[in-house]
């Protein structure tokens, strides 16, 4: 009987007996169940001396045997997302009082670029929350793309600066494809 992180393990001594993990009690090797605690004697069958190793879970898009572990690549990508677009409504914020103030006349004609622009910059934002979440792949990576032109326009501070974000988010997105779930 050996002893793990998770606690002793069922581990077959020589093809006899197979103890269990929970109150040590050897049990016979066609068992299912423990004799003495009752509990499910639910370990592969190992050789005598092989101790119990978990397995790897195959990687899609790899092609292999490799652990699935989530990072906290798709958080930054979203996070870039919702910044730009924050700026981007900053931004068109301001372009407004500027024609306001100085082109009055031009004022009515703000309206439909407002909706436009406000509309992407909601789906700039929803993008970056669902990258968040991990979820719905496709829709971030539009929002990431449509971020890159949104900024580009209506960039509040650095519009380069805020594009080369987009450009960013997009290869994080395209990176942690298997991240997300898949609905």
């Amino acid at each position: 009987m050996r002893w793990s992180a998770s606690g002793w393990l069922c581990v077959d001594v020589g093809g006899i007996d197979t103890i269990c993990k929970f109150c040590g009690a050897n049990n016979p090797d066609t068992a299912e169940n423990c004799s003495v605690c009752l509990h499910k004697l639910s370990q592969p069958k190992l050789a005598p001396g092989e101790s119990f190793k978990r397995k790897g879970e195959f990687h899609g898009r790899m092609g292999s045997m490799i652990p699935k572990s989530k990072s906290i690549i798709p958080h930054v990508a979203g996070g870039i997302l919702v910044i730009n677009a924050i700026l981007a409504v900053g931004g068109l914020w301001l372009t407004n009082i500027y024609v306001n103030e100085y082109f009055p006349e031009v004022s009515q004609a703000m309206t439909p670029m407002n909706l436009l622009f406000g509309g992407l910059a909601v789906f700039v934002l929803l993008g970056g929350i669902l990258a968040m979440l991990r979820r719905k792949w496709a829709i971030t990576l539009v929002a990431s793309i449509a971020s890159f032109f949104l900024v580009i326009v209506f960039g509040l501070f650095c519009s380069i600066l805020e594009a080369l974000l987009s450009i960013a988010a997009l290869a994080l997105l395209i990176q942690s494809r298997d991240e997300f779930r898949k609905e």
